[in-house]
């Protein structure tokens, strides 16, 4: 259970909108994971998918040495405005220079997840000796 939320909290956390979904539904079906559990923790993170577009932006920023204009919050969800489709369109260069920041993030914040999970189910779901 928590291989599963953990996976989905981070699957949902991806800056290219609009996927996560999808990545969660395969990851549940190729690892056999609980799909309304990894499905709830994506549906769960999806403000931090927001929020943490721009830390992740600005790391991609960084790692790769390219620049883009900047983005604010408010302009991002305007941008939705338009429609979906043209809305990912226009978007797609800060999505693409955001992923390697979410790559970097991805390894630390799956341990640390995993295992506050897993202790935290762990003590749970422990039967109580008296």
């Amino acid at each position: 259970l928590s291989l599963a939320l953990t996976s989905g909290a981070v699957i949902g956390v991806f800056p290219v909108l609009g996927i996560a979904t999808v990545a969660c539904t395969g990851v549940a079906a190729l690892y056999r994971l609980n799909l309304p559990a990894i499905q709830l923790a994506n549906y769960l993170v999806f403000p931090m998918q927001i929020i943490l577009f721009f830390p992740f932006l600005y790391i991609g920023e960084v790692l790769t040495g390219n620049s883009l204009d900047e983005i604010s919050k408010t302009k991002l969800l305007e941008t939705f405005d338009l429609g979906f489709l043209p809305a990912i369109q226009e978007l797609t260069q800060y999505f693409i220079l955001a992923s390697p920041g979410w790559a970097l993030a991805l390894a630390p914040l799956f341990a640390v997840l995993y295992f506050v999970l897993k202790k935290l189910i762990t003590l749970r779901f422990q039967p109580k000796t008296e």
